[in-house]
């Protein structure tokens, strides 16, 4: 069941990756149109002075509420991995997955605080201006659930196979096997 949650972490932070692209440019692009037009308004008459226009003729700035609609995606993707942190986590019990988990959950949380500067006060930070780190969390996150994918698949393979053994009696004597060191410190 966990490794179903990694894989959908998987895709989500993907598609995260393209939905942080294109508000970003959406946001970046309405920015952009209101200079222009607000910029457009200024005249230049023959006393050569420039008459400048009054606060109504100013184009409505259409970033804060693209901002505020960005910032409510990502909040919905921040707390769906911080849930897959948290499961992770709690079902599979290596160390590797406690040490990722616990980054994880700490690197979410600092996203998701600054996730809501974004939501609740669009003039101090807009979209944009967070875009890029929105995209390196989303390529950590990816690169976490990766590693927690394959961490889950270890796990419950270990685990099945320790319930399928056999208890070794007195009399029989163990058999050879190899022990690969990496195993140890990669799952431990």
């Amino acid at each position: 069941m966990n490794r179903a949650f990694f894989i959908i972490g998987i895709v989500f932070s993907v598609i995260f990756m393209f939905i942080t692209s294109y508000y970003a440019d959406e946001v970046q692009s309405a920015r952009w149109d209101a200079w222009d037009y607000s910029y457009s308004n200024y005249s230049y008459d023959s006393y050569d002075s420039y008459s400048y226009p009054t606060y109504s003729s100013y184009s409505y700035d259409y970033s804060d509420g693209l901002t505020t609609e960005a910032g409510l995606c990502s909040l919905f993707f921040f707390l769906c991995f911080i849930a897959i942190d948290i499961l992770g986590i709690m079902k599979v019990k290596t160390k590797t997955m406690k040490v990722l988990g616990i980054i994880g959950l700490s690197i979410s949380g600092i996203f998701l605080l600054v996730n809501f500067l974004v939501i609740f006060d669009q003039g101090a930070v807009s979209f944009d201006e967070v875009a890029p780190a929105w995209i390196l969390y989303c390529l950590i996150m990816l690169a976490f659930t990766i590693v927690g994918l394959v961490q889950s698949v270890r796990f419950y393979k270990r685990q099945s196979s320790s319930s399928n053994d056999t208890p070794v009696s007195a009399t029989t004597a163990p058999s050879a096997t190899t022990i690969d060191p990496l195993d140890d410190l990669l799952d431990d």
